[in-house]
């Protein structure tokens, strides 16, 4: 049975039910890919591997996707709204600077004020780009 994006959401919301850095860590990690995830419905799982110019472009496609949505191409080619696009893509590029943090960086302290903030941005991600989509 395949895996509906919500799952991530309460993945990342029941971690936050135990203690431990562990679970904060995963609680802004699940809650990163809800925010990816959805982010995909918006330009149908389309992530640029080349500029206009035909230049490959840098970085991987969670940086590129993010990238996308933040400039004026992703919303021609899928006609969002140019304001709405560069919000989700924003809000993207920090939750996934937390998430490389939560997931690489185990030197550095999370903290549980992140992870809710995370949960609570993916929360109000999911609700623009379901009005972005309809």
């Amino acid at each position: 049975m395949p895996v509906a994006i919500n799952c991530f959401l309460e993945m990342a919301k029941s971690s936050l039910e135990n203690n431990g850095e562990q679970w904060t860590r995963n609680a802004i990690s699940r809650a990163y890919y809800t925010m990816y995830h959805s982010a995909l419905l918006l330009t149908d799982g389309f992530i640029p591997t080349h500029d206009e110019d035909g230049e490959k472009l840098l970085g991987g496609v969670h940086a590129r996707h993010a990238e996308y949505l933040c400039g004026n191409i992703a919303a021609e080619k899928h006609s969002l709204d140019i304001n709405a696009s560069k919000k989700v893509g924003l809000k993207l590029k920090t939750a996934h600077h937390r998430r490389v943090t939560a997931d690489y960086n185990l030197d550095k302290k999370v903290n549980r004020i992140d992870a809710c903030s995370t949960i609570k941005d993916a929360e109000d991600l999911q609700t623009l780009i379901a009005d972005m989509i309809n």
